[in-house]
């Protein structure tokens, strides 16, 4: 072989090697996908239980505030909100029952966002919206392979 033939070679099979580094950033192995599903889950559902601990304490001090919805009364709506955001994002991080637990959360954010905060400017809702659309994409994606419902369903992903 010609050196002009070994340096194609060697060019090409260094392209090559270059490429495929580069292909890896672009197609992730299903697995990491599955973790930062996992991750965007757990670190969520975190950050609506603060919210929801605090309304969860007050029902157990008996200083019950807010606004009623439809035709409950303060007390029942007070703790349909703390049920939403305490109770359900416990069982949305671990995996268990996860589309079933984001259907009462999507509805109160989307009472809160076109409801309550409507009228406000956007800095009051963001925050709602954010958690919504949050919610939505664990809704739409499901629990994913480490979750509970996974290991119940023994579903091969």
């Amino acid at each position: 072989m010609s050196s002009n033939t070994m340096n194609i070679n060697s060019i090409n099979y260094v392209f090559i090697v270059y490429m495929k580094n580069l292909f890896f950033l672009c197609s992730i192995k299903s697995h990491y996908n599955h973790m930062a599903l996992l991750f965007f889950r757990v670190v969520v559902s975190g950050a609506l239980m603060t919210h929801g601990y605090a309304k969860f304490l007050r029902i157990l001090e008996g200083n019950i505030w807010g606004r009623t919805h439809l035709f409950f009364s303060e007390e029942i709506s007070m703790s349909l909100v703390a049920f939403t955001e305490f109770i359900c994002p416990i069982f949305v991080a671990i995996g268990l029952g996860t589309r079933f637990f984001t259907i009462p959360i999507m509805y109160m954010f989307l009472i809160v966002v076109f409801d309550v905060h409507w009228d406000d400017p956007f800095s009051k809702m963001e925050k709602g919206l954010l958690f919504l659309a949050s919610y939505v994409a664990i809704f739409l994606l499901g629990p994913g392979k480490f979750s509970v419902d996974n290991q119940i369903s023994k579903k091969s992903y």
